[in-house]
């Protein structure tokens, strides 16, 4: 009796501890974080890659691959007999299956991630999924994890061949491993390129416009990555010196900061217009080019060269003169929310009101991080002035400083012009980018014009009046071969003096908007509706 009561007992306890371990919260430190981590997986990927492995193409796709990866093992293998007994055959099959593993990569996969977010906007289910609590950069997100998951499955499926190119010689472990992971490198910013492209086609003749250009870009891609790998790549770079390294590791990280900032363009692009996305992605800019302007600066020590300066002088120049004409064609409209979060203090509005939403503090913050930029190099410049073995000392200064007033002078007349344009006006980003393109090119054409009309249709030398002719006049600046550069950097500098002070009076409005209380009711269901956070605690506790 003793004996059943017992058994009762511990059959009593087991359930109830079992009816524990369900419905209450875990208690080793291991089983919380699990929960944690399950509770915060994206919806999207699991939706995504269930519908994207179920789908035609992928079966169609996959089963190709497969089917072209055999194909080419047996025939080359025969061509090679008896050969293949004696002498290295590892580069010509390895070649083969690199033909055969990017077209899927930088073709399929890029193109399905546009199609999937168009078709997003085609059966409009972003507005079913802005009323639930998934957010646009989860959408987004979600969507390149589904990519990412198909890219491993492809590798996944090619990794045996590819480990037979080792086994026959005359290919390196590090080879295979340093272009199989630049292919997956660019396979990933492909998609990420494709879902900004499908974001911003949102109606039917911008993405067959889109598409068209997908389709382009890719090929080209693969055309010029394949042309390197089979020409130049797998037969020179066998033993890696430690300098190239940190050239790949460099790269790397300033390509996954800039799939970043195309992700979250990406996500501000399919979401609603009143949200504040220009925090983020201007956080993220400044960012990328600080990452930037550190692994140029390490190579100008380095490599003890000052033209890299230059060179990155006018990369970030065209970079930021499109995120300029892109900032200028903002709305500038804060909704209540996005004002709570402005900032309070006098340093935090001096340092961080440029980073909130408004054309004017955006034309504010492209000048400053190129002004910033500027000045570095120019202190680099002057601190290593003698050290370095260069025929013109003054040229990067110069360089940048006139970039630094074409780019203050095109944004900031680009924006004056905008705010003629209602801000109720839908494409206002589209209208910005045509106006920038209409004013570079008659600035740069009607001078031109004027000048071969005035000489009778023949040759002339640089004047004054070519002053607003970018790439003329930073060739004369190089060159320091012409006098009447003076003038034009006199001239183009009062326009950008004036343009700048202009812009700088019509962002008072933004600079004035002060931080927004949040309700009190607002900030009781906050308080009600944030749970409790859990005590920190060792994973690996019993």
């Amino acid at each position: 009796m003793s004996q059943v009561s017992l058994m009762g007992s511990s059959a009593a306890g087991g359930e109830n501890n079992f009816k524990h371990r369900i419905t209450d919260d875990p208690l080793r430190g291991w089983e919380q974080w699990w929960l944690w981590a399950s509770e915060r997986i994206n919806p999207i990927v699991v939706k995504e890659v269930r519908q994207s492995l179920k789908s035609k193409q992928f079966t169609i796709s996959f089963g190709l691959t497969l089917i072209a990866a055999v194909s080419w093992t047996l025939v080359a293998i025969s061509l090679m007999v008896p050969r293949i007994f004696y002498m290295p055959a590892g580069i010509p099959l390895l070649s083969g299956y690199f033909c055969i593993l990017v077209a899927p990569l930088m073709v399929i996969i890029p193109f399905g991630a546009f199609l999937s977010l168009t078709a997003e906007t085609e059966d409009s289910t972003f507005e079913l999924l802005s009323i639930s609590a998934l957010s646009a950069l989860q959408i987004v997100h979600g969507k390149m994890a589904s990519a990412c998951v198909q890219i491993l499955l492809y590798l996944s499926a090619l990794a045996p061949c590819i480990v037979l190119t080792y086994l026959l010689r005359g290919v390196g472990l590090y080879t295979i491993l340093f272009f199989l992971g630049w292919t997956v490198v660019l396979s990933i910013c492909e998609t990420a390129l494709a879902l900004l492209l499908g974001a911003i086609a949102r109606t039917r003749m911008l993405q067959v416009g889109a598409a068209v250009a997908a389709l382009a870009g890719l090929f080209f891609a693969v055309g010029t990555w394949l042309t390197f790998l089979l020409s130049v790549g797998l037969q020179s770079f066998t033993n890696p010196a430690s300098s190239e390294w940190v050239v790949v590791l460099a790269l790397v990280t300033i390509l996954a900061v800039a799939v970043s900032l195309v992700l979250r363009a990406a996500a501000a692009a399919i979401d609603f217009a009143s949200e504040n996305h220009s925090t983020p992605l201007r956080r993220k800019i400044f960012s990328l080019l600080v990452l930037v302007s550190f692994w140029s600066m390490l190579g100008i020590i380095v490599a003890e060269e000052m033209t890299i300066a230059n060179i990155l002088l006018v990369g970030v120049f065209i970079f930021l003169m499109v995120v300029g004409t892109l900032v200028t064609g903002e709305r500038g409209v804060i909704s209540p929310r996005a004002q709570r979060g402005l900032p309070q203090t006098f340093l935090g509005r001096a340092f961080l009101t440029w980073f909130f939403p408004g054309a004017g503090l955006g034309y504010i913050f492209v000048v400053a991080m190129f002004a910033a930029l500027f000045g570095v190099i120019s202190v680099f410049d002057l601190y290593y002035d003698g050290k370095f073995q260069r025929n013109n000392n003054a040229a990067t200064i110069s360089v940048g400083y006139l970039l630094l007033c074409y780019l203050a002078f095109y944004v900031g007349l680009n924006r004056l012009i905008m705010m003629m344009i209602p801000r109720q006006v839908p494409a206002r980003m589209l209208a910005s980018i045509a106006l920038m393109i209409a004013t570079l090119v008659m600035t740069h054409m009607l001078p031109l014009f004027f000048a071969y009309y005035a000489n009778d249709y023949r040759d002339f030398d640089y004047a004054w009046h070519q002053a607003f002719n970018i790439f003329w006049s930073v060739a004369e600046v190089s060159d320091n071969n012409s006098l009447d550069i003076g003038a034009s950097i006199a001239i183009i500098t009062l326009c950008a003096i004036a343009v700048f002070g202009l812009n700088l009076v019509f962002c008072t409005r933004d600079v004035m908007l002060v931080r927004v209380v949040v309700p009190p009711r607002i900030r009781d269901d906050d308080g009600l509706n944030q749970p409790t956070p859990p005590l920190p605690v060792d994973p690996f506790a019993d």
